[in-house]
């Protein structure tokens, strides 16, 4: 069974908040985390979880583009928020070695502010990354170790869909009298989530260590 990479795709603002200058990239952070929904842009991980620190990642390595003097280190369309997973493992590879060419169809990347992206990957019905492209097959196992973090992105998957449930749940039980069969009825349902849902949390803690 296939499901879209992501619920939601991040979308860059025009104009950021602030307009830091030198190497202060990540004073955009905050508006980079609103940008991209809370969510690593790379594996689409909440941030929420506490599993790992968030950064902000430059989609075409400043490695590679400060020599050529074309992109700011702190120009917003070319910055990613990122958890450190995803960042560390990227670091600076940029196979085409062109600024201007994300991808050569076999290797390299799209940018994740984009449903390019997304075209890329699909999740398996327990929550997992596949690539369903050779730029995503890369991705997936040159770029990010995908591969190698099924599980823990299978967790964090699982933990995202019942936050989400829950939230919804949460704001019908408020709108029904606490009188009625429906509130106790949803106040069961809600129990039977979240206990669910702290499973996975344990699961996400024993497997972070």
């Amino acid at each position: 069974m296939m499901g879209p990479f992501r619920n939601a795709i991040p979308s860059r603002r025009p104009t950021p908040s602030k307009n830091p200058t030198g190497d202060n990239w990540a004073e955009h952070k905050p508006d980079l985390k609103i940008d991209f929904n809370s969510k690593c842009g790379y594996c689409d991980s909440f941030d929420g979880f506490r599993h790992t620190y968030f950064e902000v990642d430059h989609f075409i390595p400043k490695d590679f583009f400060k020599p050529l003097g074309n992109i700011s280190v702190t120009e917003y369309r070319n910055l990613v928020y990122s958890c450190k997973f995803c960042n560390n493992t990227k670091r600076a590879k940029w196979p085409t070695q062109r600024e201007d060419i994300y991808n050569d169809g076999t290797s390299g990347f799209d940018d994740p502010a984009t449903n390019l992206y997304d075209t890329h990957f699909y999740r398996t019905a327990d929550g997992g990354i596949m690539w369903q492209t050779n730029v995503g097959k890369w991705m997936f196992r040159e770029a990010f170790h995908f591969d190698k973090r099924q599980n823990s992105i299978k967790i964090l998957w699982n933990l995202e869909k019942l936050r989400l449930i829950l939230d919804s749940l949460i704001i019908i039980l408020n709108s029904l009298d606490q009188a009625s069969v429906e509130y106790k009825d949803l106040k069961i349902k809600i129990g039977e989530y979240s206990l669910e849902y702290y499973l996975f949390h344990k699961e996400l803690i024993d497997f972070y260590g």
